[in-house]
């Protein structure tokens, strides 16, 4: 049922065929515009020498890089926004902000329900008030709900304490560790930190622990005392340590595979927190809930569509590859640190860091960025080729 896109059946000299494709679409007039617009833009692409010989038009010219440069920051930058850290973990974000394991197990069903319900809202609004308008309220709202979201983590964060020391004193001589932190352990924690320790609440607080085998690092998620369901923190060495040299390069590519083998287990990090109270927890929900509905919004709805309109065809499928390894990369290295950054600096640094990204995608998008609604894609490429480029159409 889906054709194939009628430029890159024109370029193949197959004009009825392409002029066919833009009538399921698009009223007569318009597609034949448009066929006229892709006839002029292939008069254009090349130029014939004194000697008859054909010369292409080079790659470097504003209307390709421009569009290539813009493409790359907004998949990017999408990723930088920390949509996939905050899915793949908003369960456990919203244990730490005060939720009961019930309620914030009923949190992340509200939160997918808010994707799903705005993205069907950003769907019919694209085409009525464009892609442009869309990004610049979606990031908006992403900074307000991140910043937010950070500030309630920060004022809770301040009284966590590393209870590194005593932890260490529970590795046992096959240098792996068993830990079950409930009520009991956590008041023994507390109590070898002396009138410190006393500013937390053994029956609500919190534990991540970062350990290390020679030069690879690993963490734990962070558990709290006062849920009977919680499973043990189990630190074992293949937790941690890679299984072959490839990961181990992934890892750490400056990491001695072979000592950390046989290297003994390091705390290096033990942070004892104050889980707060429901109320706080809810109020992390609804940042939560506003953060996915203006994503879904925003660049949910329009980073995929105004990237395939941003691209010139001649360069679509090696800029949107390129770019999408970069989407990936971004991707892949969040992943990667979201928990270790987490149990070093708190949530508060980690929901700070993905605003700062998203300030730098609110300026792509407001200033940079043009309007792709309704215009042609050889519209758009004249757009970028024009020497007075401006940041708006």
């Amino acid at each position: 049922m889906v054709s194939e896109s009628p430029r890159w059946l024109f370029k193949r000299g197959k004009k009825e065929q392409a002029y066919a494709v833009l009538l399921r679409s698009r009223a007569e007039q318009q597609a034949k515009l448009e066929l006229q617009e892709m006839e002029e833009s292939a008069r254009n692409a090349s130029t014939t020498s004194s000697t008859g010989e054909k010369i292409q038009e080079s790659l470097l010219r504003r209307k390709y890089m421009v569009p290539f440069v813009l493409a790359c920051l907004v998949l990017f930058c999408t990723q930088t926004t920390g949509v996939n850290s905050i899915i793949g973990y908003n369960t456990s974000i919203l244990l730490q902000g005060g939720l009961s394991d019930l309620h914030a197990h009923w949190g992340y069903v509200v939160f997918t329900s808010m994707n799903f319900l705005l993205t069907i809202v950003g769907m019919a609004l694209v085409d009525r008030k464009g892609r442009k308008f869309l990004l610049i309220l979606g990031t908006s709202g992403i900074i307000l709900s991140l910043v937010g979201v950070g500030i309630l983590f920060l004022r809770t964060e301040k009284v966590s304490l590393d209870a590194r020391a005593q932890v260490q004193g529970m590795v046992i001589p096959n240098q792996e560790m068993t830990l079950h932190f409930d009520r009991d352990q956590a008041a023994q924690l507390l109590a070898a930190q002396g009138d410190a320790g006393k500013r937390i609440e053994a029956g609500r607080a919190s534990l991540a622990i970062i350990y290390s085998y020679g030069d690879f690092t690993s963490t734990t998620s962070f558990v709290r005392s006062d849920d009977p369901a919680a499973r043990p923190i189990e630190i074992t060495r293949a937790s941690c340590v890679p299984a072959n040299k490839v990961v181990a390069f992934f890892k750490n590519p400056l990491g001695n595979l072979k000592a950390a083998q046989t290297a003994p287990l390091k705390i290096e990090k033990a942070l004892i927190g104050q889980v707060p109270d429901a109320s706080h927890g809810w109020l992390v929900a609804l940042g939560l809930f506003l953060f996915m509905g203006f994503f879904a919004l925003g660049p949910g709805v329009c980073v995929w569509l105004a990237l395939s309109e941003l691209m010139p065809t001649r360069i679509r499928s090696n800029g949107m590859s390129i770019a999408l390894v970069l989407n990936q990369l971004a991707s892949t290295t969040l992943a990667g640190i979201f928990l270790p950054f987490v149990s070093k600096h708190g949530y508060s640094s980690i929901f700070f860091l993905f605003a700062s990204f998203t300030v730098v995608y609110f300026i792509v998008a407001a200033f940079f960025l043009p309007e792709t609604k309704g215009k042609t894609l050889e519209e758009i490429e004249a757009h970028f080729e024009a020497r007075g480029y401006t940041t708006s159409v």
